[in-house]
C-alpha cells in the first residue's frame, strides 16, 4: 500500500478541524479567566496595601507627635514581616532617610530603592499631604509615599515627613483560583469526552473501513492474496467491499498456476532464458543476472550470442540448431562471457516450447553454472597426480607412467629408474626454515629438468618432499642402458652440487642417487620404485652424494630388519626375552656385582644375538621399551641380590633422553625396594654429544637418590676429559677392544693411561672382555683394585644359575 502523508488521511482531515476548534474555544476561555484573575489579584494587592499604610499612617502620627520616635522603627519591622513588603522607610521631607528598620542597615538595595524613588511623587505627597501609590511594572512593585506629621511642635507651614513602602507584585502572570480551574476543567472534560466519541465514532464507521479498502486494493493491484475483509455493513462501503473481495476471487483462480510457474522459474538456481526463434532474448529470471553479470534490461531483445566467450566449437553449435531445428531437445557444454569479460562454462538443456497448434513458438534454455565444479574437478586431478611445490607428477603419477612404460616396453630392452633425495635438507629446514627449503628444491627442479631437456620420452617427478625421480623408458640393451643412465646420474648429480643463492645466501647441497634396472629387478612399477628407494637409502648410509644401483641383498637385508623389528616388539614382556648377568669381580675372585644383559630366545629363529636386534632397536623407540623392560626386570634381581653386590645396567641414548626416564626409574625402585645405592647405571660417552645440560641434570638428579654411573666403552666414543670431573661419575669401564689388545705395546699404554686416569680422579675400573690369564695379569700388575668381567671367569648366564653360584662358593662374596 502506497503510504499517503499524514495531512491526506481521512481520520485526520476530520479529527483535525475539531481538536482545533476545540482548543480555540478553551484557548479563549483560558485567556478570558486569566484576564480576571489578574485583574481581581491586582485590585486586591492595591486594597491590601492601602489598608496597610493608612492603620501604619496613623500610629506613625501618633508617634510624632507624642515623640515616641523609638517606636518607629518597631513599627517598621512589624510592617516588614509582611511576606511582599520590600522596604518600608521613613524620609524627611527632603527626601533623606530618617528611619528605617534595623536590618536593612546590611542591605546595600536600601539606598539603590532611595535613590531610584520619584522625585515629584515624593514632593507631592509632602506638600499636599496626600498617600500615593503608584505600580511600577518595570520593578514588579507598588510605591506608597504616605505623608505623616513631622513631631509634636506646630509651624507655620507644615512640612511631613514621609512613608515609604516597597510592595512586591508581579502583574504578569497568576495562577487561576479554585473556582476557575474547576470550570476549566469541567470544560475540558466535555470537550475531550466528545472530541474522543467523535474520532472513534468516525474510526470506526468511515476511517478504518476506508483504510481496509484502500490497502485491499493496493494487494489487488500488487497481485497479491486479499483474504478477508473486515468491514461493517452499515453504508455503501460494505457492499464496495464485497465487489472488491468477488473481483479479486476471479483473478486469483486465473493467475494462480501462472504464479505457480513463475515463482518455480524466478527462483531457480539454473539460469533460464527464453529466445524467440532467432535466438533473440524475449525473458531472463534472476540466476541468469547474477551468474552472468547483465541485468534483464541488457540483454532483453539481443540475441544470444552476446554471450558467446568464442572457446565453443563451431560444431558444437551447428548440433545444436540441427537438434532444435527438428524439434527435439539439445544438451551439452557453452563457453560464455559475463558482462565483465570474465569467462564461464555452462551445461545447457534447450527446449522447444510449442503453442496450442503443436507449433514452435520460443526455445527455453535450463543452463547450470559448471564453472566452479570444473575448476574443482581440475584441481583435485592435479592435486592427485602432481606435486604442490614443484609441479612434477607425483608418486601416483609416476607410478602410472611407468606402469605404461612397462606395458608398451619391448620384451629385449630395459629401462632405468633412478631415485635422487637431497643430502641433509632436513637440517637446512629446521636452521632456515621450510620455506627456504623449498627454494632449494624449486632450484634443484630446474637442474634436473635441464638435465632431462634432451632425453627422449624421459619423466621426471617428484615421490615427495626432496625425493625427485628419472623415469627412462626401455629403449636399449641391459649394459648399455646402464652406462648411459650412469652418465646422466652424475650430470644430474654435480648439477644439484652446484651453489644456489638462495635469499641471497650461498648455499650448497648435495643428493644421494639410487638407480634399479627395469625388468630385471621388477616387473611392477610399485617393485621397482621400492627398489630404487631402497638403493637410494643405501647410498645415504653410505655417506651420500653417491649413485648405488639396487642388488637384491639390500632388500634382503631390509626384508631381515623389518622382521627382526617386528618380532621383536611381539617379543618384549614374553618368556622369548631373558635377563642373564655377567658377574664382575676383584683379582682375588671376591665378586663386587653383576651386568645385566639381554637374551632373546626366538622360537623358530632360535638365539638371537644382540648384536643383531640390539642396532635395530636403538635406530627406532623401540630400544625404549625394551629397556624399560630390562630395567624393571632388574632391579628386582637387585633386590634379590645378597651383600653390597652391585649391578649394572646398560642404558641407550634414546632412553636416556626421554623425559621420564627419572620418574620410571625411581617409580621402579619403589616397587621393587631395591637399594638405588646399588644400582650402577652404563651410559656411553655418545650420549654426551647432545644437550650436555640436560644429560648433566638428569645424573645430578639421580645421583641424589644414590644411583651410580659408568662410563662404557670408555675411549671409544665422544672423547673429552672435561665430563670427567663435570658429571657425577663413579666408573670407568675399558673398553673390551683394548682389553684383548694387552699385549699390543699401543693398546697397553692405553689401557694404563685408563686405569692411572681413574686411579687419580678416584673412580672405580672395570675391565671389561677378559679372556686369557695374560690380560688378568697385566691389569693385576697395574692395580689390585681393578675389576674384571669377562669369558676367562664366566660366561654371561640366567639369574638363577649365577644365585646357585653364589650358593656354592660364598666366600667369593664382598666383606
Amino acid at each position: 500500500m502506497k503510504a499517503l502523508p499524514y495531512w491526506k488521511r481521512l481520520s485526520l482531515q476530520i479529527t483535525i478541524p475539531i481538536v482545533v476548534t476545540a482548543l480555540l474555544i478553551l484557548s479563549a476561555l483560558s485567556y478570558y479567566l486569566i484576564s480576571v484573575q489578574q485583574d481581581e489579584a491586582f485590585e486586591r494587592a492595591e486594597l491590601e496595601l492601602r489598608s496597610m499604610v493608612v492603620v501604619a499612617q496613623g500610629s506613625l502620627n501618633r508617634m510624632f507627635s507624642l515623640d515616641r520616635t523609638e517606636s518607629v522603627t518597631e513599627l517598621l519591622s512589624e510592617v516588614h514581616v509582611h511576606p511582599r513588603v520590600k522596604q518600608a522607610v521613613i524620609l524627611s521631607p527632603s527626601g533623606e532617610l530618617r528611619a528605617f528598620y534595623a536590618a536593612n542597615q546590611v542591605a546595600p538595595e536600601l539606598n539603590k530603592f532611595i535613590a531610584e524613588l520619584p522625585r515629584e511623587q515624593i514632593l507631592n505627597a509632602a506638600r499636599s499631604g496626600v498617600t500615593s501609590i503608584e505600580y511600577h511594572a518595570a520593578h514588579k512593585h507598588f510605591v506608597a509615599v504616605v505623608p505623616v506629621l513631622p513631631g509634636s511642635q506646630l509651624s507655620t507651614e507644615l512640612s511631613r515627613n514621609l512613608f515609604v513602602v516597597e510592595y512586591y507584585h508581579d502583574n504578569t502572570w497568576y495562577q487561576l483560583n479554585s473556582m476557575a480551574m474547576n470550570e476549566l476543567m469541567a470544560f475540558i472534560s466535555v470537550i475531550l469526552v466528545v472530541g474522543l466519541m467523535l474520532w472513534t465514532g468516525l474510526q470506526f464507521l468511515i476511517a478504518r473501513p476506508v483504510k481496509t479498502l484502500v490497502q485491499a486494493l493496493d494487494r489487488f493491484a500488487d497481485r497479491e492474496i486479499i483474504g478477508t475483509l473486515n468491514v461493517p455493513s452499515y453504508n455503501e462501503l460494505g457492499l464496495l467491499a464485497d465487489a472488491l473481495l468477488n473481483a479479486a476471487h476471479s483473478r486469483e483462480d486465473y493467475e494462480a498456476r501462472l504464479r505457480t510457474l513463475t515463482a518455480a522459474v524466478e527462483q531457480s538456481s539454473d539460469s533460464i532464458v527464453i529466445t524467440d526463434l532467432n535466438a533473440r532474448i524475449e525473458y531472463v529470471n534472476k540466476a541468469f543476472t547474477d551468474i552472468s553479470g547483465y541485468s534483464a534490461d541488457d540483454v532483453i531483445g539481443s540475441n544470444l550470442k552476446i554471450l558467446a566467450s568464442g572457446n565453443t566449437s563451431k560444431t558444437t553449435y551447428e548440433a545444436m540448431w540441427k537438434v532444435l531445428t527438428a524439434g527435439q531437445v539439445w544438451q551439452g557444454e557453452l563457453y560464455n562471457l559475463r558482462k565483465d569479460g570474465s569467462e564461464y562454462r555452462e551445461w545447457a538443456t534447450i527446449s522447444p516450447l510449442r503453442d496450442e497448434h503443436g507449433e514452435i513458438k520460443n526455445y527455453l534454455a535450463s543452463k547450470q553454472n559448471i564453472t566452479e565444479r570444473r575448476a574443482a574437478e581440475e584441481q583435485v586431478h592435479h592435486l592427485a597426480f602432481f606435486d604442490v611445490l614443484t609441479g612434477l607428477p607425483n608418486r601416483p603419477h609416476c607410478t602410472q607412467i611407468l606402469r605404461e612404460m612397462l606395458s608398451s616396453r619391448d620384451a629385449r630392452k630395459f629401462g632405468v629408474v633412478v631415485l635422487f633425495d637431497v643430502d641433509g635438507l632436513q637440517r637446512i629446514n629446521d636452521v632456515r626454515g621450510f620455506e627456504f627449503g623449498d627454494q632449494i628444491l624449486l632450484s634443484i627442479n630446474e637442474r634436473l629438468s635441464q638435465v632431462l631437456n634432451y632425453e627422449h620420452d624421459a619423466k621426471l617427478g617428484n615421490l615427495g618432499g626432496d625425493l625427485f625421480a628419472f623415469i627412462l623408458p626401455a629403449r636399449g640393451e641391459r649394459e648399455h642402458i646402464i652406462a648411459h643412465s650412469k652418465v646422466l646420474v652424475k650430470e644430474a648429480l654435480d648439477e644439484i652440487a652446484r651453489p644456489v643463492i638462495v635469499s641471497g645466501e650461498n648455499v650448497t647441497v648435495t643428493a644421494s642417487a639410487g638407480m634399479v634396472v627395469y625388468p630385471e629387478y621388477g616387473d611392477t612399477a610399485e617393485s621397482i620404485i621400492r627398489h630404487a628407494e631402497t638403493a637410494v637409502h643405501n647410498a645415504k648410509d653410505a655417506g651420500g652424494n653417491q649413485l648405488i644401483v639396487y642388488n637384491p641383498a639390500y632388500s634382503y637385508e631390509l626384508e631381515q630388519r623389518f622382521e627382526i623389528e617386528r618380532e621383536l616388539r611381539a617379543a618384549i614382556g614374553s618368556d622369548q626375552l631373558k635377563i642373564y648377568v655377567q658377574p664382575q669381580q676383584l683379582a682375588d675372585g671376591t665378586f663386587v656385582g653383576v651386568e645385566v644383559l639381554c637374551r632373546w630366545h626366538h622360537p623358530e629363529l632360535g638365539a638371537v644375538s644382540p648384536v643383531v636386534f640390539i642396532p635395530i632397536a636403538e635406530k627406532t623407540d623401540l630400544i625404549v621399551d625394551l629397556g624399560k623392560w630390562i630395567l624393571a626386570e632388574a632391579l628386582e634381581v637387585l633386590a634379590r641380590l645378597p651383600g653390597d653386590l652391585t649391578l649394572a645396567i646398560n642404558i641407550s641414548p634414546r632412553q636416556f633422553r626421554k623425559f621420564d626416564f627419572i620418574y620410571y626409574i625411581e617409580r621402579q625402585l619403589l616397587r621393587t625396594g631395591a637399594d638405588p645405592k646399588r644400582l650402577i647405571l652404563e651410559v656411553t660417552e655418545n650420549l654426551l654429544v647432545d644437550d650436555v645440560q640436560d644429560i648433566t641434570l638428569k645424573m645430578k638428579t639421580l645421583k641424589e637418590t644414590g644411583v651410580q654411573f659408568s662410563i662404557d666403552d670408555f675411549g671409544t666414543g665422544y672423547s673429552s676429559l672435561s665430563y670427567l670431573t663435570n658429571l657425577p661419575l663413579d666408573e670407568l669401564k675399558i673398553d673390551q677392544s683394548f682389553v684383548q689388545g694387552i699385549g699390543d705395546v699401543n693398546k697397553e699404554k692405553i689401557v694404563e693411561t685408563v686405569v692411572s686416569m681413574g686411579e687419580h680422579l678416584g673412580l672405580r675400573i672395570v675391565a671389561e672382555g677378559v679372556e686369557t690369564k695374560q690380560q688378568l695379569n697385566f691389569l693385576t700388575q697395574l692395580s689390585c683394585e681393578v675389576v674384571s668381567q669377562g669369558y676367562y671367569f664366566f660366561k654371561p648366564m640366567p639369574v638363577d644359575d649365577f644365585f646357585a653360584e653364589l650358593k656354592n662358593r660364598p666366600q667369593q662374596l664382598p666383606k
